[in-house]
């Protein structure tokens, strides 16, 4: 009799762990994303080749639409090449569909991590990002996405003693897949 009333409180113990488990789980959510950023002659330097882009955001999900994380990416311009990290909130303006739309802003600080040459040091700068995607989920949970915003990465370089400020303006085209 002692043994069945211990099995009745292992299981009991194992469903309410398991449901604790699949709660906390349930809330984590998992954006990765790579793509293009565009844009047109803005720079002193007049570099406007396309930059590939690459980022993963880890974070809280407080509802099915509301989101909070935080991230990190890579930025690899032409001659440069940057890495973001930054805090991001997105909110799905649908709770279930096959085609969910999103927003999201991004908010954080670009470090620099070009090698300086003997003459040109590059220095490191705050990044702003909005936009606008969607997801396509699979079975309800997991799914892809595709999102399309601007991207604002800031930041200076110094050659001769003489610091060049500069603002990348860029246009963000990504997909990726999301938790």
């Amino acid at each position: 009799m002692f043994s069945g009333f211990l099995m009745l409180i292992y299981q009991q113990l194992g469903a309410q762990t398991n449901e604790i488990s699949k709660s906390a789980f349930s809330r984590f959510g998992h954006f990765t994303e790579i793509g293009a950023l565009a844009a047109t002659r803005n720079r002193p330097d007049n570099v406007t080749t396309a930059a590939f882009t690459f980022q993963t955001v880890n974070g809280y999900k407080f509802s099915k639409q509301f989101f909070t994380g935080v991230g990190v990416a890579a930025d690899m311009y032409a001659t440069q090449t940057i890495v973001p990290v930054f805090a991001s909130i997105r909110y799905s303006f649908l709770e279930q569909g096959a085609f969910i739309p999103f927003g999201f802003v991004d908010g954080g600080y670009g470090f620099d991590i070009t090698s300086s040459t003997t003459d040109i040091n590059y220095k490191s700068g705050p990044m702003l990002a909005a936009g606008l995607g969607f997801k396509i989920p699979i079975n309800g949970g997991p799914g892809f996405l595709v999102s399309f915003g601007y991207r604002l990465q800031k930041g200076a370089t110094v050659q001769s003693g003489l610091q060049s400020d500069y603002s990348n303006h860029r246009i963000a085209l990504r997909a990726g897949f999301c938790l």
